[in-house]
């Protein structure tokens, strides 16, 4: 790569799922430097709240930067921070001249090791009548293990929303058979038209807990009104 005064990035990991991604190790080398001036690289974090093409701005991650020639690696950073309320995140390098009055020229190479404690279930898109003021479930994911699933994250997109239509993150449990489940439940706060995240919502099991449990969207006219629909677009992951 090569650059001048202003900064650059370049990105070297594909978008991927942000859920449960609590950590990072990077190691960067640069090889080859040269130019008129030394150049300045750091690694770089990025993450999405919905979709890949609304991203939020690029950030440093880290401290450490290399100027010219070297090698690095930082210890675990936490990123927890970051990819709170988000569904993707990727990472790169950001680089720039050390100083203005010419190119800086470098071979820069970027490894990333991450701590993930969740993943990404199910991605599902459905057109949803609510009738009247109750509340209305339908599932998203299959059944899961319960001791697999402490927390659940959503990225919802509603469109075509009529009336006071709205929705939420929702889950239901099992206690030995699939078959004979259990109620609903409610799993955050209800959103209207538009995108959104639900960050990690935290669920509840007795005691002893239920074997199973999968996740699925409540819909309701929200206090008012009746028969209102809207095409709900859920992709839905969960923390162990």
């Amino acid at each position: 790569m090569s650059t001048k005064a202003d900064q650059l990035h370049s990105w070297y990991t594909d978008w991927m799922p942000a859920i449960g991604v609590d950590a990072v190790k990077a190691v960067f080398k640069v090889k080859a430097a040269g130019g008129n001036r030394d150049i300045v690289v750091q690694p770089i974090i990025q993450t999405a709240k919905v979709r890949t093409n609304d991203p939020d701005a690029p950030s440093l991650l880290g401290a450490t930067a290399l100027t010219g020639a070297g090698e690095a690696s930082p210890n675990t950073i936490d990123i927890s921070n970051a990819t709170a309320g988000k569904q993707f995140v990727r990472f790169g390098m950001a680089y720039k001249a050390a100083s203005t009055g010419g190119e800086a020229m470098a071979d820069v190479s970027l490894q990333v090791c991450l701590k993930v404690y969740g993943k990404l279930v199910a991605t599902k898109t459905l057109q949803l009548v609510a009738p009247d003021t109750s509340n209305y479930y339908t599932p998203i994911t299959d059944w899961l293990p319960s001791m697999m699933v402490s927390k659940a994250k959503a990225a919802l997109v509603v469109t075509q929303a009529t009336g006071n239509f709205k929705v939420s993150l929702a889950y239901q449990k099992a206690a030995t058979s699939v078959e004979s489940p259990g109620s609903w439940s409610a799993l955050g706060s209800l959103y209207g038209s538009g995108e959104d995240n639900t960050s990690d919502q935290t669920l509840s099991y007795g005691n002893p807990s239920e074997a199973w449990v999968r996740l699925g969207i409540r819909y309701t006219m929200d206090g008012e009104g009746t028969n209102g629909q809207g095409v709900v677009t859920a992709s839905v992951g969960v923390r162990i």
